[in-house]
C-alpha cells in the first residue's frame, strides 16, 4: 500500500510540488501492541553560540497535523540552546503530517504513520543513514536521494 502526499516547494523558484510516499516506523519482525507509538524528527538545524563558547546545533521546531489538517502538536525538538538531540515524543497510532525544515528544500510536508509501541523516524538534517533494520527499497527519500524515513505498511 503506497501513500502520497505533497511537499510544497518553498525554496528558491522551486514550483512544482514533490509527491513523497508516508513515512513510517523501520520494518521489524514481528509487531507489538500498545496505544502509542512514538515520533523523532531529526529536522533542520539552527546555529546558538553563548559568550565565547563553541557553537551548539539544536534542532527546529516542527508541527505535527492531523489528515484533516488540524494541528495537534507543536515539538520544539530541544531542551535548550545546547541540546542537539531531538526530541522523541509520544503520540496515539495513527496517521499525521509533519510540517517541519529541511537541511535541502526548507520548510516540507512529510506524511508519517504512527505504530504502537514503534518510533517513527524522519531524517531532514543529513544526519544519518536509515539503520540496519530497513529494506533500501522501502526508504522514503526527497528528490536529491536524501532519506527521510522508511516506508509505512
Amino acid at each position: 500500500m503506497t501513500a502520497a502526499a505533497v511537499i510544497p516547494g518553498l525554496v528558491g523558484c522551486v514550483s512544482q510540488p514533490v509527491a513523497l510516499n508516508t513515512v513510517g516506523p523501520a520494518p521489524l519482525h514481528h509487531d507489538s501492541f500498545g496505544p502509542e507509538g512514538y515520533l523523532k524528527v531529526f529536522s533542520d538545524t539552527e546555529t546558538h553560540v553563548i559568550g565565547d563558547g563553541p557553537a551548539y546545533y539544536p534542532h527546529t521546531g516542527y508541527n505535527v497535523y492531523d489528515p484533516a489538517g488540524k494541528r495537534v502538536i507543536y515539538v520544539a525538538n530541544h531542551l535548550g540552546n545546547m541540546d542537539e538531540t531531538p526530541m522523541t515524543v509520544s503520540m496515539p497510532s495513527g496517521q499525521y503530517n509533519v510540517v517541519a525544515e529541511s537541511s535541502s528544500y526548507g520548510r516540507v510536508t512529510v506524511p508519517v504513520v504512527i505504530r504502537p509501541n514503534r518510533t517513527t523516524i524522519i531524517r531532514l538534517d543529513r544526519s544519518g543513514r536509515p539503520s540496519k533494520d530497513g529494506s533500501t527499497n522501502s526508504l522514503v527519500r526527497l528528490p536529491n536521494g536524501e532519506v527521510v524515513g522508511y516506508g509505512g505498511s
